[in-house]
């Protein structure tokens, strides 16, 4: 027992200890790359990087927008339809076994016959 206090003692030590020195060498390393980030050359080289990337990344979202907009269309249009049965999901007016009611508590998974109810969170 009292190795068992020894080492967890030591240990205790060596973590506060290697934390500290820990610390300093990452604000050293942090000071030093803040330093090279902010080098007017490292700049010079990096904004035109990276507008080059923006302007590549921009294409790339104007090419792709009108087919997200088809895809996410679909979508909604499935979600509102329910199934494909010809009932829209609003204003339908008959309650379902597939609705849900309009409650801010969140939506909970079916009961099997076999599972306990779950109490109300």
């Amino acid at each position: 027992m009292m190795r068992a206090l020894i080492f967890a003692a030591g240990a205790a030590a060596g973590f506060v200890a290697g934390t500290r020195a820990g610390r300093e060498t990452y604000d050293k390393m942090r000071g030093r790359s803040n330093e090279l980030w902010h080098n007017p050359a490292v700049q010079e080289k990096v904004i035109p990087a990276v507008q080059d990337k923006v302007t590549e990344a921009a294409g790339v979202v104007k090419e792709k927008a009108p087919h997200l907009q088809e895809t996410v269309g679909g979508l909604a249009e499935k979600v509102t339809h329910r199934g494909g049965s010809g009932q829209h999901s609003a204003g339908s007016g008959s309650a379902t076994s597939e609705s849900t009611p309009a409650t801010d508590e969140p939506a909970r998974p079916p009961v099997s016959p076999g599972d306990q109810p779950r109490p109300p969170e």
